[in-house]
């Protein structure tokens, strides 16, 4: 239901006064109020008849009234509590205790219409969102609530009432694809109304560039090279050619992505380990180290691209092992010139992370007076110094005093962590032009919103801005020596025609898909269209905050946030009933992605029938056995399906939809799993970015670990983007965050997770630890760590015993003893093995549940393996062939 309405008509009944209620001891004949009443009674009778009553009321009809017929004052009366002009508050409550019967009236009167318009019965919610006429209408629609059935509806209710004509209808996409399906769609489902084909359906660029052609009779030519999918290419080409002519630039870019191309996160935030090496967890280097700070890797990678030879946390010269302390093993170590450099986690105040424990201080202090009083040489960094400028610059400076040659080498062979690559720095790099553009936002702008992030790295920040400066500047010279424009200037133009009046807007009711992913300039074309058209004019959103991905592409998230201050007199509806994900899915999902205060709250419900597991994820030792693995749950899928157990709700075959963060995700030779599957179950893989919108009975998440290019990305969702935006989101990992939430709101029964058992995501950790899912690995489960949340606890043998430890240590110290007994998982031992073969489909003879399904992958033979694992662990030979290992059969799918 809509909430202002049922909020305003609380306020309805009495509050205009009648003149009915006498004020205690008052005289009719000497009251000076007297004809007060009369006056509103004329008042309103001025009024009255500009209202049509037969139709839905829009809140702006209000304070159009209070401006055309000024009410009647009466002096003494006032109602501060109702946060406004009395008057119009009243009319408001008024109209909306309209509404609230006309919707009644509506859902009942046209029945058969909400039922028939699309393929289903629309929902209450849907159907709201076809009445609801308010002037700026918001559809918040959970994912696979139906919002293109209710845009459809929409159109089509508002054309069965008489409301508008079809070519006063605009409806806008995101894209071309999305452009044509909507098409498509209210061409087939509106068919019977005359004049459908009129509707106007077009891409925000497609409509732009029309915009333009009416108000000046010629269309703007837009250069090639800048659309969508060419752009990056373009880039790269300016950055080629400045690094050819500029020995500067050159360097500035070069140092910028070996150096500071990735994000070091704030100084108060724990980091989060990309790597696992020779039994430690941290931050990988380019020369192969494991560090414990992102700040102490950047130094790592500026001596290495320096060709300064340095020795990472050698034991000191000295003996320091005490009772009170083990061995020091300073941060870095030169060993040409016996000079010592440690790098303290101290702000411009001294103080060190609260993260970091009370006795770290006393940890700086004892080091300090240790090189005092054992003679050595100590250098020393700080977190503020190597945030801004006076770092790098110091550190150099004390390298050439002792006789140390910089000789910086870009092209350097790394044995860890490779730079981030030119076009990996020039997506970025656009992604920001992009949003610079659409907020119009000014060089000197760009630098004073630099000055005031409160992320503590004003170094890099100013680096990066130095180089945008360049490239953009250079972007724009190759537009005006082409005379051509790119799709952000096209879209500007057209707002300019349409604000001025040049281009006089026909449509009375606009509509626009994805609403999520819009820019503020989009939004300020949908602001113009409004206002152009006149007062009678209607807005409808319609999109997904949770689903906001496409930062991109220029897209910002705050426009959902903030639809009801740039939209005066709007009101928000919600889809939260979705036909797709199971009830498991939905809570898993919605509480995932609502970690994040800033996104929309919302509910949602399901009407998915499905009880069983819904989320289950896998670590594997390796990548190849987890593809091993999932090419198991593959062969059991079929086998089920082929004994008749598992049937697909819709079409011939189980569709499984294979979804990776990027496209180098796709495994090797799936194609073969396509043909040998494939009468089947309907395999195919895609990207999480092409995959929103789509669904399937299954989804199988893939290379879900922490890292670089892991899940989630370290360089796409760069915070560094946040520059250019007016209302940051300083969530840590905000777009990747809506991007797992869109992974996870693909299925129809189930999702499963793949990871490896070294580096699980730091998302599949957090489902965890709120008990989400199991980690299931090939002996028990991954336990997230109790004290930080964000490593997982592994089994060491050490002096005195077993014990277990978090993965991130050192970053977290938590660790607790094992009895000698304990086993090294904690699962129970339950495996039988069948000494006679079995046929695949058999009935397990242990449990009587499952079903013997063939089990293959790695150095093993084909063998069978009850599909009831891990609760039945029962293996035999597959007639005709013998086992050659272990069992690694899993739960697999109902």
């Amino acid at each position: 239901m809509i909430e202002w309405i049922i909020g305003a008509a609380l306020l309805a009944g009495g509050l205009f006064g009648t003149g009915k209620t006498k004020r205690p001891g008052a005289s009719p004949a000497s009251s000076p109020r007297e004809d007060y009443p009369a006056k509103v009674s004329e008042w309103r009778s001025r009024w009255q008849p500009t209202v049509d009553r037969s139709r839905w009321i829009p809140k702006s009809m209000a304070s159009r009234i209070i401006a055309r017929f000024p009410p009647p004052k009466r002096s003494g009366m006032s109602f501060p509590w109702l946060g406004g002009d009395r008057f119009e508050q009243e009319l408001l409550a008024e109209f909306a205790t309209h509404n609230v019967a006309y919707l009644a009236r509506q859902k009942e009167r046209l029945k058969p219409f909400f039922d028939t318009v699309e393929k289903n019965p629309l929902t209450d919610d849907q159907m709201d969102g076809c009445i609801c006429m308010d002037d700026a209408v918001q559809i918040v629609a959970a994912a696979g609530s139906g919002k293109t059935s209710t845009m459809v509806a929409r159109v089509g209710y508002a054309l069965h009432e008489g409301l508008v004509k079809p070519e006063q209808i605009l409806v806008l996409a995101f894209n071309r694809a999305v452009a044509e399906e909507l098409q498509s769609r209210i061409n087939a489902r509106l068919a019977g109304f005359a004049g459908i084909d009129a509707v106007t359906v077009k891409t925000f660029n497609a409509f732009g560039l029309g915009v333009i052609g009416k108000a000046t009779g010629r269309k703007p030519s837009l250069a090639e090279w800048a659309e969508p999918g060419r752009d990056g290419a373009m880039i790269v080409e300016i950055i080629d050619d400045m690094r050819s002519s500029d020995d500067k630039f050159r360097h500035d870019w070069d140092l910028f992505r070996t150096v500071f191309g990735r994000d070091i996160g704030s100084w108060n935030e724990p980091a989060q380990a990309n790597a696992y090496r020779d039994g430690r967890r941290g931050i990988l280097t380019a020369n192969g180290e494991i560090v414990k700070s992102e700040e102490e890797r950047m130094i790592a990678d500026w001596l290495f691209y320096h060709g300064v030879h340095y020795q990472y946390e050698r034991p000191y010269e000295h003996d320091t092992a005490t009772e009170h302390h083990r061995q020091y093993r300073p941060d870095f170590f030169y060993p040409e010139i016996d000079l010592y450099h440690e790098h303290f986690a101290l702000n411009e105040k001294g103080q060190a992370p609260a993260h970091f424990g009370g006795d770290y201080l006393d940890g700086v202090r004892w080091k300090r007076e240790l090189h005092a009083e054992k003679g050595t040489r100590l250098f020393e960094t700080t977190s503020y110094e190597i945030r801004n400028a006076d770092g790098f610059a110091n550190l150099a400076a004390e390298l050439k005093r002792s006789g140390i040659l910089l000789q910086y080498g870009p092209d350097r062979q790394t044995k860890g962590q490779r730079p981030v690559t030119t076009e990996q720095l020039a997506a970025t790099i656009r992604i920001f032009q992009q949003h610079v553009k659409s907020n119009g936002l000014s060089h000197q702008q760009l630098r004073e919103a630099a000055a005031k992030d409160t992320r503590g790295h004003a170094d890099r920040l100013t680096r990066f801005l130095a180089l945008f400066e360049r490239i953009a500047d250079e972007w724009e010279r190759r537009l005006r020596e082409a005379d051509c424009i790119d799709f952000d200037d096209m879209l500007l133009m057209a707002i300019d025609h349409i604000e001025s009046g040049r281009f006089a807007s026909p449509y009375m009711m606009v509509l626009a898909d994805e609403f999520q992913d819009t820019s503020r300039a989009k939004v300020r074309l949908l602001k113009a269209l409004l206002t152009n058209a006149g007062e009678e004019a209607h807005l409808c959103v319609v999109g997904d905050d949770w689903q906001g991905i496409n930062r991109f592409a220029g897209a910002d998230i705050s426009v959902m946030t903030e639809f009801e201050k740039v939209f005066d007199n709007s009101t928000r509806l919600m889809l939260s009933t979705t036909f797709r994900c199971p009830a498991q899915l939905c809570e898993a999902s919605s509480a995932f992605v609502q970690a994040n205060p800033r996104q929309i709250r919302k509910t949602v419900e399901t009407t998915n029938s499905y009880t069983k597991k819904s989320l289950h994820a896998f670590a594997a030792e390796t990548q190849s056995l987890a593809l091993a693995r999932l090419e198991q749950d593959l062969q059991s899928m079929y086998d089920f399906a082929r004994s008749g157990r598992l049937n697909t709700d819709s079409g011939d075959r189980i569709s499984v939809m294979m979804l990776g963060r990027y496209n180098n995700d796709e495994p090797r030779g799936w194609q073969r799993w396509k043909r040998r599957f494939g009468d089947l179950l309907s395999i195919e893989y895609r990207t999480v970015h092409s995959s929103k919108g789509l669904e399937a009975d299954y989804v199988m998440l893939l290379n879900v670990v922490e890292g670089m290019m892991g899940f989630p990305s370290q360089i796409t969702d760069d915070p560094i983007l946040q520059i250019a935006m007016p209302e940051p989101d300083p969530y840590p990992l905000a777009e990747e965050r809506r991007l797992f939430y869109v992974a996870l709101t693909r299925a129809r029964r189930q999702v499963r997770i793949y990871t490896l058992f070294d580096s699980p995501s730091r998302f599949l950790i957090e489902l965890a630890r709120t008990g989400a899912v199991e980690i299931e690995t090939e002996e028990g489960v991954l336990s997230p760590c109790p004290k930080c949340g964000c490593g997982t606890m592994r089994r060491y043998d050490g002096q005195y015993g077993p014990f277990e430890a978090c993965s991130t240590h050192p970053r977290c110290d938590f660790k607790r003893n094992l009895s000698v007994e304990s086993p090294r998982v904690a699962a129970p031992s339950n495996r039988v093995r069948i000494a006679h073969p079995m046929s695949a489909g058999d009935s397990c003879p242990t449990c009587g549940d499952g079903l013997m399904v063939v089990r293959s992958g790695g150095a093993y033979q084909p063998f069978l393996a009850c599909s009831g694992y891990p609760s039945c662990k029962t293996t035999a030979a597959l007639d005709g062939g013998t086992e050659g290992g272990a069992t690694r059969a899993r739960t697999l799918p109902g």
